[in-house]
């Protein structure tokens, strides 16, 4: 009977080790769903207004990264390096508009054989900032410290449960930035004016509504986004001048769950890929970022419209 108890003991101590195992895995993947999250929600906004999507969003990304690895290194307070890292993020979202997508609409390439240019010219200026990553920070990876704990191996103790203290604040502050941007899009009349813009320009000017001004607001949030998520990504993953194209490709997959038509769907896929991916690496190393792209296309074959259709979704 005392070798059955110990017996009964262990096991349920092993249970209990593996559930800890698993729900560490769930948080790091709800960590990383909230950075795809966050990056595809800059694809969706600017789709949203002007049915372009930018496709360095990724590289804007790692240069975000890049920077606050470098001022938190330099002894800059997080919270002025997170300012610091927003205003130049905003600048190269207006830049973006400005010299990449504005010329294809003067030049009359937004409509016929050129409808698709701004794809050549937002993965041009993709290119040139790997290339300027390159030569500023080098080819090889980087650790970047983490933000506000002592260590990148901090834990805290919720429920007997050791999670790591970075990935509670990624969650926590991309719920805070998505709520945010909700009430954005459905309460600000900023928001309306992009469903406006989104609907029909011409009508949308007809009515007061500034619209060039709205589309680069567009792409300054969109390009902040992008520079929050670098950020947050910065103490999680190890950096690199190349990690702009993964990004990139898992926001596009994650966006395609959503429908490209609600962020709410959008939401619910970043959270559903970062949790499939974290769990798919536990149990395959090798090829847990394969499966869940795998798992994304078998969805999209069955569903092409996403979580919520266009036609059923999209107010425009």
């Amino acid at each position: 009977m005392q070798g059955r108890s110990v017996f009964l003991s262990m096991t349920r101590s092993a249970g209990a080790q593996m559930l800890d195992t698993y729900l560490q895995i769930l948080v790091s993947g709800l960590a990383m769903g909230a950075i795809y999250t966050l990056t595809a929600k800059g694809l969706f906004i600017a789709h949203l207004a002007t049915h372009k999507l930018n496709f360095g969003q990724g590289d804007f990304l790692m240069v975000g990264a890049f920077l606050s690895m470098s001022m938190i290194l330099a002894g800059i307070p997080v919270l002025l390096t997170a300012l610091l890292v927003l205003i130049a993020m905003g600048l190269l979202g207006w830049g973006l508009e400005r010299f990449a997508i504005r010329p294809l609409d003067r030049f009359g390439l937004g409509a016929g054989g050129g409808t698709y240019s701004w794809i050549l010219t937002t993965a041009g200026v993709a290119l040139i900032l790997q290339n300027i990553a390159e030569l500023v920070w080098g080819k090889s990876s980087h650790y970047s410290p983490p933000l506000f704990s002592e260590g990148r191996d901090n834990v805290i103790e919720i429920a007997g449960i050791n999670l790591f203290a970075e990935e509670i604040f990624v969650i926590g502050f991309a719920t805070v930035v998505v709520v945010f941007f909700y009430y954005m899009l459905f309460r600000s009349r900023w928001g309306r004016a992009v469903y406006a813009v989104a609907f029909n320009p011409e009508a949308a000017m007809l009515l007061g509504i500034d619209v060039r001004r709205t589309v680069v607001l567009v792409f300054v949030l969109a390009s902040l986004l992008a520079g929050i998520s670098g950020i947050l990504i910065g103490p999680l993953i190890t950096i690199h001048p190349h990690i702009g194209l993964t990004f990139t490709i898992k926001a596009l997959a994650v966006a395609a769950i959503g429908g490209f038509s609600n962020p709410i769907g959008i939401l619910i896929g970043g959270l559903l890929f970062g949790v499939t991916e974290a769990f798919s690496n536990y149990f395959d190393s090798a090829f847990g970022d394969l499966y869940p792209l795998i798992f994304v296309l078998i969805f999209l074959a069955f569903r092409p419209s996403g979580l919520y259709g266009e036609a059923r979704a999209d107010v425009r």
